[in-house]
């Protein structure tokens, strides 16, 4: 909490983003209280919610990934980007939300950083997508 409280960059994926929210359900019903650095809740459930590849267009080139989870997410934040299937073009899959406040970057999206280290090198910048 102090490291993101200073501004400093924190990149949470998955399970990582997940214990930033206020709190967290099991899929008994069972809230627990998280880290608090993020508004909203996570909920697990029985089924998968995403699983698949996915690509994040950053500043300074494309982030590829995946995504694979049993939770959904419910947040007042608007997400500052979000990782879409490659080559869909439709628009019919809106992908995951990336979520930025302050110097925390969060997201279900698993980024495998090597696909694109510039791109990476600028999340963790502190006007992060903005750079």
């Amino acid at each position: 909490a102090r490291h993101a409280g200073e501004g400093k960059a924190l990149w949470a994926e998955c399970g990582g983003m997940m214990v930033l929210f206020e709190n967290l359900v099991t899929a008994n019903g069972a809230a627990h209280p998280m880290w608090g650095l993020l508004p909203g809740t996570v909920t697990m459930q029985q089924r998968l919610a995403a699983i698949g590849p996915l690509q994040l267009a950053l500043p300074g080139g494309t982030l590829r990934g995946h995504s694979f989870h049993y939770s959904r997410c419910e947040t007042p934040l608007r997400p500052a980007a979000r990782a879409c299937r490659p080559g869909d073009a439709s628009g019919a899959d809106p992908g995951e939300p990336y979520f930025r406040r302050g110097g925390i970057g969060a997201s279900y999206f698993h980024g495998w950083f090597a696909s694109s280290p510039a791109a990476v090198a600028r999340l963790f910048l502190p006007q992060g997508l903005a750079s």
